[in-house]
């Protein structure tokens, strides 16, 4: 059964654990690989999902073809969207990967409205854009590159495709999510199926490049990936929950909202900038009325 205040607030819930995830990543890790955040994280997840699921509901029934939308998502979000993002921030740094990356939204309204023929008023549509516009903004505050080698002030063009590809996966991520909630499948199960499709593929390029054997942190850091591992496995029970009860085009620019949680946890745990910039305020009201535009209207 539907109910739009209930995916508006899980929706929320989604973006607020996935927004911990990168604080505790943040705060606790510092040497440790890229490969080794995503790969003891993701194990976290099949872990702690697949229990999760079986105590509660049993052992599920293998079918492939009930199965083929998740894993699908797996496969577009985190991997090669995550993927794209890391080597978008390698090459043009966040502060110019960041923004784009964040348009994802966009590519899910899109499908939501011209294939999935979801209505869409002017006033949700409206709420969307300003959630969109803010989130956008705030993913832009107080980046810097990720890479050891300075960013060039005119890199080649040809590196936008990824952080764009990016975008693209992490929009048509949550089509295929929306697409097998529907089919009936619970939300714990359905997150264990697509963190367990990102697992065993990140698993297989490991292995084959070699880079599972570079693996390693310390006890502190490894305490810190786990934590994350928690958070970022409540955050795609919410958003298949949020699925189950709202439209794409409610949910998926809520669910964006993450830079926002991650601006106010850095702040507060970190305290490494001055928060109330120009750009955080008004990127901050941007989402709030937003938020609030698609509670009411939505």
């Amino acid at each position: 059964m539907s109910d739009p205040l209930l995916a508006v607030w899980f929706s929320l819930l989604s973006a607020f654990m996935f927004g911990a995830t990168f604080v505790v990543v943040r705060i606790g890790v510092h040497n440790a690989s890229t490969m080794t955040s995503i790969w003891i994280s993701l194990t976290v997840n099949v872990i702690l999902l697949w229990g999760w699921s079986v105590v509660v509901y049993g052992l599920p029934a293998l079918d492939w073809w009930q199965w083929r939308y998740f894993i699908l998502a797996g496969l577009f979000a985190p991997l090669l969207g995550r993927t794209f993002q890391f080597m978008g921030m390698a090459r043009l740094g966040a502060n110019i990967t960041t923004p784009i990356t964040l348009t994802h939204p966009l590519v899910t309204m899109m499908i939501a409205v011209s294939i999935l023929r979801e209505p869409i008023s002017g006033t949700v549509f409206l709420g969307a854009g300003l959630v969109l516009s803010g989130s956008t903004i705030l993913g832009m505050q107080r980046q810097k590159p990720t890479s050891g080698q300075p960013v060039p002030l005119r890199p080649p063009k040809v590196w936008l495709l990824f952080p764009i590809a990016a975008s693209l996966c992490y929009g048509i991520s949550v089509v295929f999510r929306k697409l097998g909630i529907d089919e009936g499948m619970e939300a714990v199960t359905a997150a264990a199926l697509t963190a367990t499709a990102s697992w065993l593929l990140i698993s297989v390029f490991g292995i084959g490049s070699r880079r599972l054997l570079e693996i390693r942190c310390s006890k502190i850091e490894f305490g810190y990936l786990v934590a994350a591992g928690v958070f970022s496995s409540l955050g795609p029970v919410f958003l298949f929950t949020a699925l189950r009860h709202g439209e794409l085009i409610v949910v998926a620019p809520l669910a964006a909202t993450t830079p926002l949680f991650v601006l106010v946890g850095t702040y507060w745990f970190i305290k490494d900038g001055e928060l109330f910039t120009p750009g955080v305020i008004s990127g901050t009201l941007a989402t709030v009325i937003g938020v609030a535009v698609i509670t009411v209207f939505g």
